[in-house]
């Protein structure tokens, strides 16, 4: 992996845009296919939009790539909520589990010193800037 991005913003929903446009910047730099920068784009916002998940004034995303995968990291969040939307299953609706796991393969909640953190991981075929 590469030195992460951090892009820290307040939790409101005017900024969650900053978000997408530093991925989308980050996603063309590295050549990424429309396909794979939407996926990336909607687990973002999935978590960003839901306000049970954001538990302080602001948010932090991380991204780091290197030649087979993107990682998305967002926190601090509410671990306890993330933990049973993502182990939650429904036939019904398509929740957190289905919806992150169709579009960006893997996620997973992690313990960090300032908090739970959701972890994304996107296998794509990147090309690292030059």
């Amino acid at each position: 992996m590469s030195a992460p991005i951090t892009l820290r913003i307040p939790h409101a929903r005017p900024y969650h845009g900053v978000a997408r446009l530093v991925v989308g910047g980050l996603a063309a730099r590295l050549e990424l296919s429309y396909e794979d920068l939407e996926d990336v784009q909607l687990a973002l916002e999935s978590v960003l939009e839901e306000d049970g998940y954001i538990v302080g004034p602001d948010v932090a995303v991380e991204l780091d790539f290197d030649d087979d995968a993107l990682e998305v990291g967002i926190g601090p969040l509410n671990g306890e909520r993330l933990r049973d939307d993502l182990s939650r299953e429904s036939d019904e609706t398509i929740g957190l589990r289905r919806l992150l796991a169709t579009v960006v393969g893997d996620a997973s909640v992690e313990g960090r010193a300032d908090g739970d953190w959701l972890r994304l991981e996107k296998a794509v075929r990147l090309h690292a800037p030059s």
